[in-house]
């Protein structure tokens, strides 16, 4: 889910939807600042995603 994503299919363009890299940037980021990005999913309720940085 935090790797980056490639569009290998050129039919897909990038004007109908997004890049893919939104949650690879922010895991990034996060590591970068030593804290963890965890993702949680229920199916039917949605994804619950917890940032936790160090005071």
């Amino acid at each position: 889910m935090f790797n980056r994503f490639y569009r290998t299919d050129e039919a897909r363009a990038r004007n109908s939807g997004g890049m893919g890299l939104g949650l690879a940037k922010a895991k990034e980021f996060v590591i970068a600042h030593q804290g963890t990005l965890k993702a949680a999913t229920t199916r039917g309720q949605g994804t619950i995603f917890t940032v936790k940085l160090p005071y």
